[in-house]
This record gives C-alpha cells, sequence and structure tokens, in this order.
C-alpha cells in the first residue's frame, strides 16, 4: 500500500443508519450534529465491520484495444500520462479483463508474442455482444495487466469467464498466474505445466493474484448466454453448473440455432458448398443422448436442419456413402463436420444452417471454486452473481465471498420530455441509498444461513456506478451525466456505503474511456479521463478524500437533526467518520440540491481540537465536469475554527473530509 497523507486507524458507520430524523424546521440552531462515538460500529449481521482496505480504491479494466489505450504496445509500457494519473487517483486495484465484454474471454489467447495470439469471443456492451475481437484487439493479456499495475503499485484481481470455458480452464488460469515456476516439472494442475509457459513468456517469479471472481452479472437475461430464461433454473444452473438445450425460439437471443465460424458468433454460416465443411455452435460442449446422468435426465438428440430438412448424426464420416445427408459433431468443441462429396452428402451452396441441442454439462460455480482452489489454496473465489437468489440457492455450502455489482438505471426523462439539470440531479440522489440498503438486506440474509461470523462469505463491491437507460420517450442521461458533480456526490455516498457494510473491496465502473482524437468526444465518466492524457476527473477527486479513512475498524456515528429533503426521499448528509487518540476524519456529503449544511462536529469527550480543517470537492454548477479545457471540480481546503467541538458548513451537492488533530 502506499503511503497516505493523514492516514490513521478507522472508525466509520453511515449516518443514515443511525440518524434521528426530525424536520427540518425542527433542527436546533439550524445545525445538523454529528458525534463521533468511541464503540464499534455493529453491521446489520450483528458483528463490527472490518477494517477498511485499500483496494476499496478499484476500478474495472477492459483488457480489449491495449486497455482502451491505457497500454502502449511500442514501449511495451503504460501510455504517457497513465501512471502519474493513476498514481494520483490512489489506484490500488483493477478488476481484469473487465466485465461484459469478457464473458467470453480466453487466457491461453492472450499470452505469448502478440503477433502470434488468436482471436477472443466479445460477451457484449465494449464490443458487439458475440463479435469476433481480431488478434490486433488482443494485446493487452495477463501479463501486460501485471506490467501495467506493476508499474502504478497497484494489484490485479481476475474475473475469470464462465461462458465457453470450464473448471479445468480456470485452475489452468490460476497456475498461469500463481504457480511456481522450477524447471522441475511441478504441474499442481496436470496438462501443460502453465508456470512454464509464463516463465518463457519472461517472468518466472508468480504474479501471487490473491482475489478471483467467477463469472460477470449472469442474472442479467443479457448475459444468460446458455442459461435457462428462467431466474430459478439459471442460478442453480449457476451454482452447479448443468444442460440447456439451445433452440431458434431461445429468448434474449438470435440465432442461438446457428453455426459459425471462428471467434464469429453473430454471423450465422450458410453452407459455401465446399467439401468438409466445419463449423462450430454459439456453446460447447455438445451434450448427446449417450451422456444423459441421473443429474440430467433424458438428453434429446441434436436436430440439424439444412435448407429446412433434417439430417441424421453419425459417429463416423467414414463409413456413408456419397448421398447421405449426414453430419458429425465433436462434443467437447461444438464443431459440426459435413461430408465431402464421397463420404456425406455435401449441403447445397448458400442452404440454411440450423441445430438444436443441449449444450452441457457446463461446469459451475462449485467445480470452478474447487478446481482453482486446488491449484493455490490460498487464493480468494467470489461469485459473480451477488444478489440474493444466490445466497438463498447456496445455502449453508461454504464459499468466499459474493462480487455485488452496485447500479441503479438513469433515464434522462419521462413522457412529458428530457429532465433539467434539477429533475436530473434529484432522480439520482433519490436513488442513492438503494445500493447501500441492498448490501445491508444481503448482509443480513448472509447471517441467516452463517450464524458463525468467522464463516461468513465477505461482501465485495466488484463494479458501482450508475446504467444509463431511454426514457420513454427515447431521451437517454445527457452526454457525459457520468462525470458530472452530481454524480460525483452520488458515487461518494455510494463508497460511504461500502465501507459501512465492511466491503473488502470496490471496483468503481470504470478505470478510463476510449481514445478519441476529438476532445469534445472523450469520456470523463471514469476514474481517469480517456486518453490521450488520462485527466483527473471530480469522481476521483471525490472519492479519493476518503484515503484518511484507511487502516483500521469502523466505530459508530450518530447523526441528528438530518433534514429529509422535501418532497424527496433522502436525507442531506450522510457521513463516515474515525476516531483515534490523534483524532477525528469525517467523510461526509451534502445532498442538498441548492442549501448549504451547518454541522457541528462532536469528537465525544476528546481533549480540546489543535487543529481542524475541511477540504472539499465540489462546483456551484451540477452538471459540471473537468475535461481537456477546464478543470472546474476542484479540492479545496480551509481552516477551521478549533474548541471541544467544531462547527463547519457544507457546500450544496458536495462532497467533504474534515480533519480534527489532537
Amino acid at each position: 500500500m502506499r503511503k497516505r497523507t493523514g492516514a490513521i486507524a478507522v472508525a466509520l458507520v453511515a449516518a443514515w443508519l443511525t440518524q434521528v430524523q426530525m424536520p427540518a424546521d425542527a433542527r436546533p440552531g439550524g445545525r445538523v450534529e454529528i458525534r463521533v462515538d468511541r464503540g464499534p460500529l455493529m453491521m446489520a449481521d450483528g458483528i463490527p465491520a472490518p477494517a477498511i482496505t485499500p483496494e476499496i480504491f478499484g476500478a474495472n479494466a477492459r483488457w480489449i484495444d491495449d486497455e482502451l489505450g491505457a497500454w502502449d504496445p511500442a514501449t511495451q509500457g503504460p501510455a504517457a500520462g497513465f501512471a502519474d494519473a493513476a498514481k494520483a487517483a490512489d489506484l490500488e486495484l483493477i478488476r481484469y479483463p473487465g466485465g461484459t465484454v469478457a464473458n467470453f474471454f480466453d487466457f491461453k489467447k492472450a499470452i505469448g508474442p502478440v503477433a502470434q495470439r488468436g482471436c477472443q469471443t466479445s460477451g457484449g456492451f465494449a464490443a458487439v455482444r458475440f463479435g469476433n475481437l481480431p488478434a490486433a484487439r488482443n494485446g493487452f493479456g495477463p501479463d501486460e495487466e501485471e506490467k501495467l499495475v506493476s508499474a502504478i503499485g497497484a494489484k490485479t484481481m481476475v474475473m475469470v469467464p464462465s461462458i465457453n470455458q470450464t473448471a479445468q480452464d480456470a485452475a489452468d488460469y490460476v497456475e498461469y498466474m500463481n504457480s511456481s515456476s522450477d524447471g522441475t516439472a511441478t504441474n499442481p494442475n496436470g496438462g501443460t505445466d502453465w508456470a512454464e509457459v509464463r516463465a518463457a513468456n519472461g517472468h518466472p517469479a508468480p504474479y501471487g493474484i490473491e482475489t478471483w471472481e467467477y463469472g460477470n452479472e449472469p442474472f442479467l437475461d443479457g448475459q444468460r448466454y446458455w442459461r435457462d430464461a428462467d431466474l430459478q433454473t439459471r442460478v442453480k444452473q449457476f451454482v452447479e453448473g448443468g444442460w440447456s438445450r439451445q433452440t431458434a425460439a431461445s429468448t434474449t437471443y438470435q440465432d442461438d440455432d446457428g453455426l459459425f465460424s471462428g471467434c464469429d458468433l453473430v454471423n450465422r454460416k450458410a453452407s459455401t458448398g465446399a467439401p468438409g465443411q466445419t463449423y462450430r455452435t454459439r456453446y460447447n460442449p455438445i451434450a448427446l443422448p449417450s451422456d444423459a446422468t441421473a443429474e440430467s435426465g433424458p438428453i434429446a438428440e441434436p436436430v440439424l436442419t439444412v435448407a429446412g430438412a433434417q439430417w441424421t448424426r453419425v459417429d463416423s464420416l467414414a463409413t456413408t456413402g456419397p448421398a447421405d445427408h449426414v453430419y458429425q459433431v465433436g462434443t467437447a468443441d461444438g464443431t459440426v463436420t459435413f461430408g465431402n462429396g464421397t463420404h456425406g452428402a455435401i449441403p447445397p451452396k448458400g442452404a440454411v444452417l440450423s441445430i438444436e441441442y443441449t449444450t452441457g454439462r457446463q461446469d459451475g460455480f462449485l467445480d470452478f471454486t474447487k478446481a482453482m482452489k486446488a491449484v493455490d489454496p490460498k487464493i480468494t473465489v467470489c461469485s459473480g452473481w451477488g444478489k440474493p437468489e444466490f445466497v438463498d440457492a447456496m445455502g449453508k455450502r461454504p464459499y468466499d465471498c459474493i462480487g455485488i455489482h452496485s447500479y441503479t438505471d438513469q433515464v434522462g426523462g419521462d413522457a412529458d420530455g428530457a429532465y433539467d439539470s434539477t429533475e436530473l440531479y434529484q432522480q439520482l440522489m433519490n436513488a442513492s441509498d438503494r445500493p447501500t440498503q441492498e448490501l445491508v438486506a444481503l448482509r443480513k440474509q448472509l447471517g441467516k444461513y452463517f450464524p458463525d461470523p468467522r464463516k461468513r462469505p465477505a461482501l465485495t463491491v466488484t463494479e458501482y456506478g450508475t446504467i444509463s437507460q431511454n426514457g420513454p420517450t427515447g431521451v437517454s442521461t445527457p452526454a457525459n451525466f457520468a462525470a458530472m458533480q452530481m454524480h460525483n456526490v452520488y458515487e461518494t455516498t455510494m463508497l460511504i456505503g461500502q465501507v459501512s457494510n465492511g466491503v473488502r473491496l470496490a471496483i468503481n465502473s470504470n478505470l478510463n474511456g476510449g481514445p478519441n482524437a476529438d476532445p469534445a468526444k472523450r469520456d470523463w465518466g471514469n476514474i481517469l479521463g480517456s486518453p490521450p492524457g488520462f485527466g483527473i476527473t471530480g469522481r476521483s477527486m471525490s472519492l479519493t478524500l476518503a484515503a484518511p479513512l484507511i487502516g483500521s475498524a469502523p466505530r459508530q456515528l450518530t447523526v441528528r437533526n438530518n433534514p429529509v429533503l422535501p418532497d424527496q426521499n433522502y436525507a442531506a448528509v450522510v457521513a463516515a467518520a474515525t476516531w483515534t487518540r490523534d483524532g477525528v476524519r469525517l467523510l461526509v456529503v451534502n445532498r442538498s440540491l441548492d442549501k448549504a449544511m451547518p454541522i457541528t462536529l462532536d469528537p465525544d469527550v476528546g481533549p480540546a481540537v489543535k487543529s481542524a480543517r475541511q477540504t472539499t470537492v465540489t462546483d456551484d454548477d451540477i452538471t459540471a465536469y473537468n475535461n481537456d479545457q477546464t478543470q472546474p471540480v476542484q479540492p479545496a481546503t480551509t481552516a477551521l475554527r478549533k474548541g471541544h467541538t467544531v462547527d463547519a458548513e457544507l457546500p450544496p451537492h458536495s462532497a467533504n473530509l474534515i480533519e480534527l488533530g489532537y
């Protein structure tokens, strides 16, 4: 961990969990009273909140296109300006290879000489779902990622894809990253000695990746892929693995019955009329009736049609004649091969090809975890399904942690048209407590299944932010909405909720936007601005106000006379605090749109305060954001009057750090 100015042992709690609400006109003296108590913060499951780790400053990175320009392939190092910006943002953890886009990622195609690497398939979002990502977009592999984090003094956590990957593949990934290379064929996973492959690629020492996450957002229809549409069936498949029938009627996706080639799972193939055509299904493996088990039940035969006419599966084309309408499958890799005109007929040129099939057995979370820990028992494996239905599906079975994606959907307007900035702000603030409420509920739920706190899975937040959606009239949020000062207030509120609920790591969405030659089109709604330059965003400045809070376990915070704002459902002030023999640190947000909030901070029976200061991140304009031309959102520090209590004023829509020294 990098040295942080003023870092002290930490005590904190989210204000809305303990505050006493009073109407705004009943606030004595018009001041919000905040007292930092000495007792530990007891979380919703009845245990003290754990120490806060540096990994609350994390970001999600997408590996494609040299991590969207963060990596310079010419120098094989961070792009100019990236390392300095990442250090200024206190970046401690990068989630690699990303989220949705990495759902099909195959690490074996992303190692070794870049010129010899293969293509990848996109999971969507940052590139077309099921689309081909050519080798030219696959130059930022696991080894490049480790060079990047080494240059900025950070660490990596790995999202392990669950689509068209097996538990064995994941174990190979762990072996590549974590096993020792000793030249004596020590190979805990069998098969290829991946540690020796890593050494041959230029890094003999293991990387020692500690945190791994299985899957990304499988609870969303857009990321269920082979799994069933029914949520209860799907979560069981996610946990335990299983089988699923793929047909032309599959909901969510088009062409699940198609045949494809290479990494392109978008464009289904028609017959070329050539002999010996071989294609692949969208998902592998293919399960046949002979593969049926007591767990699977009967498995139906694949149904393949050529121009609407059904052809017959055979075990071998070698015994068939030139007019036989037959095909052969490779079950493990999902291949489908037609005849060459001598052994098996050739599908006519242009004929539409369709196959209904069962994919399975697909491995699940339990299989992946077991295989990965067999290679390195010290690793932590989190579930990428961080929802109540996963907790219920797992029941009392042990696991390390859940990876929660804390998002709220934001629209840019309603049936009457686009929101103005005030309406947009109120919509955002009204949603800002929801992620914290979800954390509280999950902690309570885990406590019921795991009464012994020592066995209770940990909470991690492996993505957080907002998702912009189109409103009823098709109006989305404005450009760079996620970079605006209103969004900084929202994200700081979320961070306070995370640390007050014992979240071990927090991955912001996202690290940086992609490069754009037009400065007006660059994406500033991330931890860092887009390349070139990687400017420091208001989001980064707001979140890093929490840096002095890193180091020890939370204590209690009591807030009184905190007004619920007129016609809204949220209180003005949200805070987290520390109390030690050295002083008090208070991370506090004022969510009021246009009213400053006077506060009195009571350190609770401490010595007289010798120093007091307030650092504020805000701008008068809630739509302001930093960019290449101007940087209006900046921290400003002022001295406060000292005493046994300290008065301060929180500007409207601001994030603040108040530091008292004894």
